[in-house]
């Protein structure tokens, strides 16, 4: 009777996403307002996430990983560059508290950047590919729309306004249900 072999699979399909992480004067500063969320509101789902910009969000089977990083890689040819973080805004449909991250020329070129090279390199091998169209900080989800604005107003009270240099973008990896275990930085000359 001949032996049923099944093959070994060492790979497995995980999330990805390309961010900007701020500074680490601004990363304090925003964990502090997610910190003041929590005592104002109760922890809430993404109030102790850590603070970025997500630019692009996919899955893949993580056997691509060398190659998904060789292709990134290709945006280190990229120059630093400023980005503005000026007040608070919400998304009703998912109850969401964020930092407004006004989109300017240097994102709109990574984002047509990361789209060639997902066009080019990556097609066949990720699924559920987005370009985060509006860049932004989350803060925290909230239980409902009362929680939203009211924190909204609470926030803007006090206001938030910073400038940063971005040196260089973050590919962070996950399997389902986990947190971002798998990091690595694209440094921009």
């Amino acid at each position: 009777m001949k032996q049923l072999r099944l093959p070994i699979f060492t790979s497995k399909i995980k999330y990805y996403n390309l961010r900007i992480v701020p500074p680490d004067g601004v990363f304090e500063s925003v964990m502090e307002l997610k910190r003041e969320f929590a005592r104002t509101y109760g922890k809430q789902p993404l109030s102790q996430s850590k603070p970025h910009i997500t630019l692009a969000s996919f899955k893949m089977n993580s056997k691509h990983q060398d190659l998904l990083l060789g292709v990134f890689d290709q945006l280190s040819e990229r120059a630093a560059f400023k980005l503005h973080i000026d007040g608070f805004g919400v998304f009703e449909g998912s109850r969401t508290l964020y930092l407004k991250v006004p989109k300017n020329e240097a994102i709109s070129e990574i984002h047509k950047n990361v789209q060639y090279l997902y066009d080019r390199h990556l097609k066949g091998k990720l699924r559920s590919f987005v370009i985060s169209d509006y860049p932004h900080m989350t803060i925290s989800k909230t239980t409902g729309k009362k929680m939203l604005y009211e924190s909204l107003l609470h926030f803007q009270k006090a206001g938030y306004s910073r400038h940063i240099e971005v040196e260089h973008l973050t590919l962070v990896s996950r399997s389902k249900y986990r947190t971002w275990d798998w990091q690595q930085q694209i440094e921009l000359f």
